[in-house]
């Protein structure tokens, strides 16, 4: 067989065939790979987002007059509003609803069907957020709880979706004590506050 001018024995062109055949199927797979690679990437950055913000809103209601005047909650509130709502729109970019041939049939197709799960803590932490400032106390009792599980959901949700399973170093995966802060106070010792007493760069 001649090929550009070469002659090739049938042995040489399979060979070169399967060569080519084994590259063009490795390039399909890491390029898979990296599709599935930068999807995760961007998932978990999604979700930090979603994360920062339910957090501080639980905080925000939980320490309320303690750390914020009543100008910097509305103004935090009203923030995350807007910032909540934006990524619950976010997030089904990444999560589709699940299809039903009734529910939502009105919407417009992302919205069809039934919402992801992962997806309702957002919702949820966004409610709160519009409603607090309308909620009476007993109400508002109950949304600081509301708040922190909802915190708590997606974390445990998105961890199975992004979370790493194992550690670099195993070390990172030991069981952990359990310390409460009284008794981390109790170790301290007295050369140490003396130090920061006298200068605060010599505690660390």
């Amino acid at each position: 067989m001649s090929i550009f001018g070469l002659e090739l024995t049938l042995q040489v062109v399979v060979g070169l065939v399967s060569a080519s055949i084994a590259a063009i199927a490795a390039l399909l797979v890491w390029l898979q790979w990296r599709e599935r690679r930068l999807r995760q990437d961007d998932v978990l950055r999604w979700a930090n987002d979603v994360i920062r913000a339910q957090q501080t809103l639980y905080l925000l209601l939980f320490l309320g007059e303690s750390a914020f005047s009543a100008d910097e909650a509305r103004a935090l509130r009203a923030r995350l509003i807007v910032d909540i709502s934006v990524l619950v729109e976010q997030g089904r970019l990444f999560f589709r609803n699940t299809p039903h041939p009734t529910h939502g049939a009105d919407r417009h197709p992302a919205y069809r069907g039934y919402r992801p799960l992962l997806l309702d803590p957002i919702v949820i932490s966004h409610q709160i957020a519009c409603r607090w400032e309308a909620a009476d106390a007993a109400a508002r009792e109950k949304m600081v709880i509301v708040a922190e599980d909802s915190v708590r959901s997606f974390v445990s949700m998105v961890q199975r979706e992004v979370g790493r399973s194992r550690t670099v170093h195993r070390d990172s995966a030991l069981k952990g004590e359990g310390e409460k802060l009284d008794v981390l106070l109790e170790r301290v010792r007295p050369e140490r506050l003396e130090a920061l007493r006298q200068h605060a760069r010599l505690s660390l």
